[in-house]
């Protein structure tokens, strides 16, 4: 069976001891998920986490190590998402300023239902690490889709920078947001597209 096809199976389906590792780690994954979001890191335990799955400790530790491994599990699940989905929105528009507010609400929305990898950076210690790597890969991921249209004689390293700066104050702006929710997101999305755009402007 291959990995596409085992996710797509779920727990229901197999008999007790019988469920395969695939499709136990992404029930485990979606479960933590919503621990973590209501709990936070601190006050989510493997216990709790296994009394949902209706397994045993064991189990959890069997396949991700540790409470540290769940947790990076589930952030590098939630980025693996975000970049897709901010992609998506970006290129299916063709105007410049169409794909900055197309990704920016993209992030923007993802980030309002999703704050498991925001936790991650305001942490530090032990996960600083992936903290860097996560800041690092949608960086890239913005000046990959900058540089789609961005003209032909555009500096490399000033747009690399600039991508750097984009997810910087996307990332700044979700923290804001989940302290004033009274905001909607669209708006907030629209206040940092035309903040960005100017600048923006001259990479094409």
């Amino acid at each position: 069976m291959t990995g596409r096809a085992a996710a797509e199976e779920r727990i229901e389906d197999f008999a007790h001891g019988r469920v395969p590792r695939a499709v136990r780690e992404r029930q485990l994954l979606d479960l933590a998920e919503s621990l973590f979001a209501e709990r936070g890191y601190a006050g989510a335990s493997m216990e709790e986490l296994a009394r949902r799955a209706g397994v045993t400790k064991p189990v959890v530790y069997e396949l991700f190590g540790s409470k540290d491994g769940v947790f990076s599990a589930c952030v590098d699940r939630s980025v693996e998402r975000l970049a897709a989905e901010i992609a998506t929105a970006v290129r299916a528009e063709t105007d410049p300023e169409a794909r900055l507010r197309a990704g920016g609400l993209a992030f923007m929305r993802f980030a309002a239902g999703n704050r498991v990898a925001w936790d991650l950076m305001s942490m530090g210690g032990r996960f600083a690490e992936q903290a860097r790597a996560v800041r690092s890969s949608q960086a890239e991921l913005i000046r990959e889709l900058m540089a789609e249209l961005a003209d032909p004689g555009a500096d490399p390293l000033e747009l690399e920078v600039a991508a750097h700066a984009v997810n910087t104050a996307y990332e700044g702006v979700a923290h804001w947001m989940w302290e004033h929710p009274e905001v909607p997101i669209e708006r907030v999305a629209d206040w940092i597209a035309d903040l960005l755009t100017p600048g923006l402007r001259r990479f094409t």
